[in-house]
């Protein structure tokens, strides 16, 4: 019994050792820009550990809660250009996001304004989306974006 609990051992951690000893999973950081961020707030807007590519949430140009749907619109196009300005510092597109979240201070009014400035970025097959109407975020923001990336291919790529 104790030889099959022992060998149970090694097998579990196996892939653990051969992970410590693979420099692809060395995690690489993407700092901000100089003067990006305001004083005092630390963060990476993106992480790399192996072909895993982790984003900060993004909310773009600042804008008004009550803005008309001209100045949303502007707004989510700015939240998916600084996403795309993220993923193509570490060398991906937006055809190697594997999943997004999306939060939203007014979701019943903003998330179809929203979804029309995503569907100008993202094309099929889709990644995971999921979507949350939440109570509050930094100081003009009416919505903030969060992806993962998969930077061993593209979606399409997989599911081919």
């Amino acid at each position: 019994m104790r030889r099959i609990a022992a060998a149970a051992l090694i097998l579990l951690a196996a892939p653990f050792a051969a992970l410590a000893e693979d420099d692809a999973v060395v995690p690489q950081v993407y700092s901000a820009p100089e003067g990006a961020l305001p004083p005092g707030v630390h963060y990476s807007p993106a992480v790399r550990v192996g072909d895993m590519l982790y984003l900060s949430g993004v909310t773009g140009s600042p804008v008004a809660r009550d803005a008309d749907d001209a100045a949303l619109t502007a707004n989510f196009v700015s939240i998916f250009e600084q996403v795309k300005a993220n993923l193509e510092r570490a060398g991906a597109t937006f055809d190697n996001v594997a999943t997004i979240r999306s939060y939203h201070l007014d979701y019943v009014k903003n998330f179809f304004l929203f979804n029309e400035v995503k569907n100008r970025y993202i094309e099929a097959p889709y990644p995971t989306w999921t979507a949350f109407g939440i109570a509050e975020l930094p100081p003009g923001a009416v919505a903030e974006l969060e992806v993962m990336a998969w930077l061993g291919g593209t979606r399409r790529e997989a599911a081919e």
